[in-house]
Formats: structure tokens, sequence, C-alpha cells
């Protein structure tokens, strides 16, 4: 049997194809939007993609089970546990192609391999999990999805936001209903999420590649208080954060169809003119990867300072429009994953309009063609600030960092929220960002000069500040 564990870095996201190696036919398991590079590894194996299969409605990445039944003769097996999406009404199959909607209990073959699938709601209320009893007396597999990650599970609150009729207490007691169904399940199976640690779709996700329901039964809190009768719902909601904002727009995608992709666009090199014309132009975005300083010392109109590193696709995601068109400053070799990313969080195909490498930036950015970067302010002046009241101080960090201490007075928008939360920022005073260490409130003052606020960065972070011994608020 083939098992190969396709992992997304930049959304802790994973992916599986799984191949009968008599038949040499395989599966893929929530594949995400270009799905070319699931036919190449497919084809790397000698084994050919039959069918494709969804253990839920994703919001943090745009499916590509839509591109795989319009482009490829597979069988799709999707959830029937739930509401039909409305993509299946106008899809535009392949010849060949299939769509299947599967409940509790249903089988499905993939060359000798059987799958059974379990309804293991709570993170959202269709979700599957796919059970493979595997060959030559191997231990069981479960693909669970967003129901169970090493050491978490899926957080019910994100099941709660996006379906209506659905409560926050109705989704934590189907998530226990969903761990109690797993007591049947001896403890060597092996357990394969569908994401890793770093996902928003959990709290406190291991940074475990796979784990077993014995492990989980250990070390797992919601497991374990299930097991103990204790308090259930303080587990699983224990440090939740408010969703990321895109996660409502590729909810939405993923339900509504129109990502049928069969592979990635080109992404054309534009000239330094198409380049300049483009970055006056409020319709379009500059996605600027390049460092910090290089992004401050030529900081353009209409620009994200996004480094491709692992938070660039929430980060963009989060501070993107639906309309908004894409250039990219990046170099050439970057640019085939960046657009990959950019697909996956929400960019439409036809938006990403080109790119521009950083060395020809740095020689067109002069004149108007340039704006100031953001300046730093020190945590004496910032305090003077708030002492007079003179400025309106906004803490960019997450709700567990503000919740163990903040400034006095100061407004809380989460940094990866701020384009979503901007308006509730008044505009009679200078604003003042501050995070940790002064990173993503750097970014969040270039982002509300770009909208016309006058912002300043606090330097050094939050505890500069307090570490002088000025009041903050507990």
């Amino acid at each position: 049997m083939l098992l190969r564990r396709i992992f997304d870095p930049a959304l802790a996201q994973t992916s599986y194809l799984v191949g009968c190696d008599e038949t040499r036919e395989a599966i893929v398991i929530d594949p995400a939007c270009d799905i070319d590079r699931y036919v190449a590894v497919a084809a790397q194996s000698g084994h050919r993609i039959v069918a494709v299969a969804e253990t839920h409605v994703h919001a943090d990445f745009v499916s590509g089970i839509e591109g795989f039944v319009t482009h490829h003769p597979v069988a799709a097996y999707l959830s029937a546990e739930g509401p039909e999406p409305a993509w299946l009404a106008a899809a535009s199959l392949a010849s060949g192609a299939r769509i299947l909607r599967i409940q509790a209990g249903d089988r499905f073959t993939v060359g000798k391999l059987e799958f059974a699938a379990r309804h293991t709601p709570g993170h959202t209320r269709e979700s599957l999990s796919f059970e493979l009893a595997a060959p030559h007396g191997r231990a069981h597999l479960l693909f669970s999805g967003d129901f169970l990650f090493a050491g978490d599970v899926g957080r019910p609150d994100l099941g709660a936001f996006a379906t209506e009729g659905l409560s926050l207490r109705d989704a934590i007691d189907a998530m226990r209903a969903s761990i109690a169904s797993l007591d049947d399940l001896p403890a060597e199976t092996q357990v394969l999420p569908g994401h890793g640690a770093g996902s928003s779709c959990g709290t406190n996700i291991c940074n475990m590649p796979a784990t077993t329901i014995g492990i989980e039964r250990v070390i797992n809190r919601a497991m374990r208080a299930h097991a103990e009768n204790g308090d259930f719902a303080g587990a699983v909601m224990e440090g939740t954060t408010p969703p990321p904002p895109y996660f409502a727009r590729v909810k939405r995608l993923n339900e509504e169809g129109g990502r049928a992709l069969s592979s990635p666009p080109v992404v054309r090199e534009l000239t330094s003119d198409e380049f300049a014309a483009r970055c006056e132009d409020p319709r379009f975005t500059v996605i600027d990867t390049r460092p910090w300083n290089d992004y401050l010392d030529a900081r353009l109109p209409y620009s994200i300072s996004a480094p491709f590193e692992r938070s660039f696709g929430p980060t963009v995601a989060n501070y993107l429009d639906e309309e908004d068109r894409v250039v990219i400053i990046a170099p050439a070799k970057m640019v085939p994953e960046i657009a990959r990313v950019l697909l996956r969080v929400g960019a439409a195909p036809e938006a990403i309009e080109g790119f521009i490498e950083a060395a020809t930036v740095a020689r067109l950015a002069t004149g108007s063609f340039a704006t100031a970067g953001v300046d730093d302010i020190s945590p004496v002046r910032v305090h003077e600030f708030v002492d007079a009241g003179a400025a309106t101080v906004v803490d960019v960090r997450t709700c567990r960092e503000f919740a163990e201490g903040h400034l006095p007075g100061a407004l809380h928008i989460p940094f990866t929220h701020l384009r979503a939360r901007a308006a509730e920022i008044a505009r009679d005073k200078p604003v003042v960002c501050y995070c940790r260490s002064g990173n993503r409130s750097a970014r969040a003052a270039a982002f509300l000069e770009r909208h016309g606020y006058s912002a300043f960065n606090m330097r050094g972070g939050y505890w500069p500040y307090a570490g002088r011994g000025y009041a903050v608020t507990r």
C-alpha cells in the first residue's frame, strides 16, 4: 500500500495520497485546489488517482474536489451528513467523473483497499473520518480530518460560527459524542490528522505528523476529559481565539464553488512601467516579500509586507479583500510556490497580475514612487502619550498575550484581524501599535499608514514598556 503524507507548511495542512499496489489505483483525501501536485506525486509512484474524498467543508484552504471532478475521471466522496454544497448543482463533470454523497457506515473501495465512513461532528456538522483496514495485518488507519489532531480536537466554535442553527453548546456536545464513538477502536489504530501544529483549526496541536488512539487517550485533554467525566467544554475551548477573518470567505468558496483548477496559472514578470502603474492604482495590492528593513526603505502605496515564511498564507489572506488584484515582489524562483499559497487561501487565479524582482523595485523606488517608512516611537514617549490621552493605543497581540498584561486603555485588535476591524480605530489622534517585540506591530502600523492613519510603532514591544515600571492592566 502506498501512503504519502503531503504537507503544506504554509497552512500546517495535510492531504493524503493512498494507493493500492496491486491495482495501482489511488485516492487523495482532503486535496487543496492546486491539484496537479497530487497527480504528479501519484505518477512518480506509478499510481493513478481514481478517487478523491473530503472529510468536511474546509474553511482554512480552498478545496481541490471541484477541480478533480471537472478535469479528471474520478469518484468524489463527500459527506451527506450536512446540507448539499451549492456547487454540486451546477458542477461540470469530466467524462467518467461522479460525485457520491456518503453517510456514517457507508463503505467504498479503491483497488483492494476498503474505506468506511464514520460521522464525527463537532468541528463541523458534516464531518466524516475515514477508517481503513490496512492490509497484511497492520493496524487500522483513521483519516480524521479536522476532528482529531495529535493532542487536540477541532475547534467546536468554528463549526458553530459557520453553521446556521448550530449553537456552541450543540457543537461541543457533538464533539463529545464523536470522541465517545472512538471507544471501540483499538489503541494501536493510527490517526492521520488533517492539520499539524500551527493551524488555527485547533488550539494546542502537537508537532507530530501522526498519532495513535492509545497515545491520544493519554495526552489529549478532550479525550481525557471525556474518559474521566471532567470539564469537557473547558478542555476543548481553552485557549481559543477569534477565527481568522479569511475563514468565512474560504468556507463560502468551498460551499459555492468556482475554483475548478487543473493547475495554477503561470505568473508573468511585469515590466518596470507596468509595475509602477499598478503600484499607484488602488485596485491592486502589492504583496512585498522582501525583508522588513527593505520594505521600510521603499514602502510602496497599497502594499502589504509579507515575507514568504510560515505565516505568509494566513497573513496575506486576512489582509486581502475579495476584489483585490495582486502584484508580487519576489525572486522569480519563489513566485510559483507563492502563487500556489495565494490560491489555497482564496485568491482568484485571474487576480494574480504578475511579479517583479526586488532588485528592480530598489532601482525604481525614488521620488513620488516611494513613501516614508513607519516611525518607531520609544516606550517613554508612548507613556507620555498614554498619560496625556493623546494617542489611540492598539495592542495587536493574541488574546492570551493581551490577557497577561497590556497598556491601560489599549484597544485589542489581533494582527490578523486588523483589516477587518480597522474601522474601530478613531482617526482623531495618532495611533500607536505594539506587540511582543515590535514585529507584528510595525506591519500593523504600516497597514494603518497605508489607509490614512497617522501611525507609530512602539519600539521593542510590550516588555520594555512594562519593564520600566509603567502601569499596565491585567
